[in-house]
């Protein structure tokens, strides 16, 4: 002998309607209490991508196109940043070194950026003083952020040249277009 039991919700000890059916078999998921997930669980993913070919030649940061946006769903989750961007880095006149850096923001705030001195600007080659060198690379860099807000989100790289005679060729490898991507994950932070 089989029992059935037929309900129209299911709600949790507050009254929060956790499923719902219409009747006809399909149900409606309600409002999962946050305390239900715990800290470090994987609420959301969001990953894009950019095959542009850019030029970039100047020393003032500039956007390379990569970038996504996320709406976190609590204040207290926590946004990883995955950054995979294809570049090279050239020399268009007979310098010794060939110098670069990148930057990382939050809709209009830096996260990171690297030296403005030169040294350790994020991106540094010595191209032995031969004109038109180019270097192949991929920045790889992640970054935990704690953005605090429930309103969507940008995330972006820029980056610059050291010199007028430096320049970047973003997703331009020797043989042919290349690709970037960008990977948001929302974690949830604790309650």
């Amino acid at each position: 002998m089989s029992s059935i039991l037929k309900v129209d919700q299911l709600k949790d000890s507050g009254g929060n309607a956790i499923i719902t059916s219409d009747g006809s078999g399909n149900l409606t998921a309600g409002t999962i209490p946050a305390k239900t997930i715990g800290a470090g669980a994987i609420i959301q993913v969001v990953n894009d991508s950019d095959t542009t070919n850019t030029v970039v030649s100047t020393q003032t940061y500039t956007d390379t196109g990569l970038s996504a946006s996320i709406t976190p769903s609590s204040t207290s989750n926590k946004i990883l940043i995955i950054i995979s961007q294809d570049f090279q880095l050239e020399n268009t006149t007979n310098t010794a070194s060939i110098i670069g850096g990148f930057k990382l923001l939050r809709d209009s705030t830096t996260l990171y950026t690297g030296s403005d001195d030169g040294n350790s600007f994020g991106v540094r080659t010595v191209g032995n003083g031969a004109a038109s060198r180019a270097f192949n690379f991929v920045w790889s860099y992640q970054y935990y952020d704690t953005p605090s807000s429930t309103s969507s989100i940008t995330y972006k790289t820029q980056c610059r040249t050291y010199d007028t005679n430096h320049r970047f060729r973003l997703n331009n490898q020797i043989n042919g277009t290349s690709k970037s991507f960008i990977t948001l994950m929302e974690i949830a932070g604790w309650l």
